[in-house]
């Protein structure tokens, strides 16, 4: 069995290349021991034989290439502390895959060290290594040449031409999602008065969050509306930002895709917008995108969307 690990910003999803699919919440991980996270995942995926483990984890800006998970240095990290919400559950599972005995690699995040068009590593950091995953299983199954926006807590967008991860925008560069969001003037603000660090500005900085609102189901169903039209409308801002990208690669007209727990109610709103159609993407396509790399790699792929896989991540299966 080959298994994909997603490290969303809520929960932590498990999925197979066939679709099978099991999340946990990040609170609720945190509670497990090792070994019983490990049932856990084996129970629910049907098979405790694994032959290999694509694992994403927190922002993976500690590696531009995929290494097997003994041989990446601090998780994946520069360092510890980042951008986001700690709450340790991701950290158990990283620990719990590594103490099981099945092979696994460790997926890296787009950063200002990667391989992508030089004009966006102006930015320090693109995406997450789960969203690595989330565009191999687009470019397994349904295209070379795509955008994706995964909105939901947050909002991150990428461009894949000809196979190939050319650029991304993060979650505190543009577009707020729900919870998270870029600083604004009066949070930059709140943090040099010392009203706050940084990281929660950033954690409140979300649309939901400015609404005094902790999820949707506070909403009335007005409230609903305007979160959800209002994420729509930065959603299609942030595509059109990248389509511009996409026309300077000489990709006028890329397919878009829309991620996230709200992508099915958004993406009528988004494909309005944009003038053009935009699918949505199911809530496991993140692992199953992994699932598809750690398969690929035990198959001997060198290059997964341009990210380079080390020879000894190669061996994996061997070990």
């Amino acid at each position: 069995m080959f298994i994909g690990v997603d490290h969303g910003t809520t929960a932590i999803r498990f999925a197979t290349p066939e679709g099978r699919c099991w999340e946990i919440g990040r609170r609720e991980a945190s509670r497990h021991s090792a070994e019983e996270i490990v049932e856990l995942i084996a129970r629910n995926l049907g098979s405790d034989v694994v032959d290999l483990v694509a694992l994403s984890y927190s922002m993976g800006d500690g590696l531009t290439r995929i290494v097997r998970l003994q041989d990446a240095p601090n998780r994946g990290l520069i360092q510890q502390d980042g951008a986001g919400q700690h709450v340790g559950g991701g950290t158990q599972v990283f620990e719990a895959i590594r103490a099981s005995g099945w092979p696994a690699i460790l997926l890296p995040g787009i950063h200002r060290a990667s391989d992508v068009d030089a004009r966006l590593k102006v930015f320090s950091h693109g995406m997450s290594p789960e969203k690595v995953g989330l565009a191999y299983g687009v470019f397994r199954e349904k295209s070379r040449n795509f955008i994706i926006c995964d909105a939901s807590s947050n909002t991150v967008t990428f461009a894949v031409l000809e196979g190939r991860i050319i650029g991304a925008i993060d979650a505190p560069i543009f577009a707020p999602g729900l919870k998270q969001g870029p600083l604004d003037v009066a949070a930059i603000r709140d943090v040099d008065s010392g009203k706050m660090t940084a990281n929660q500005a950033f954690n409140m900085g979300g649309i939901l969050s400015k609404m005094g609102r902790a999820g949707l189901d506070e909403c009335h169903p007005e409230e609903m509306r305007f979160a959800l039209e209002s994420l729509s409308l930065f959603a299609a801002m942030e595509i059109n930002g990248l389509l511009v990208l996409c026309r300077d690669w000489g990709t006028p007209g890329p397919e878009i895709f829309l991620a996230g727990s709200p992508a099915a109610e958004i993406s009528p709103l988004v494909s309005k917008l944009l003038g053009q159609w935009v699918r949505p993407l199911g809530r496991c396509a993140a692992a199953r995108g992994c699932a598809w790399i750690a398969k690929d790699v035990f198959g001997g792929a060198e290059r997964i969307l341009g990210l380079e896989v080390d020879e000894f991540a190669l061996s994996s299966k061997k070990d």
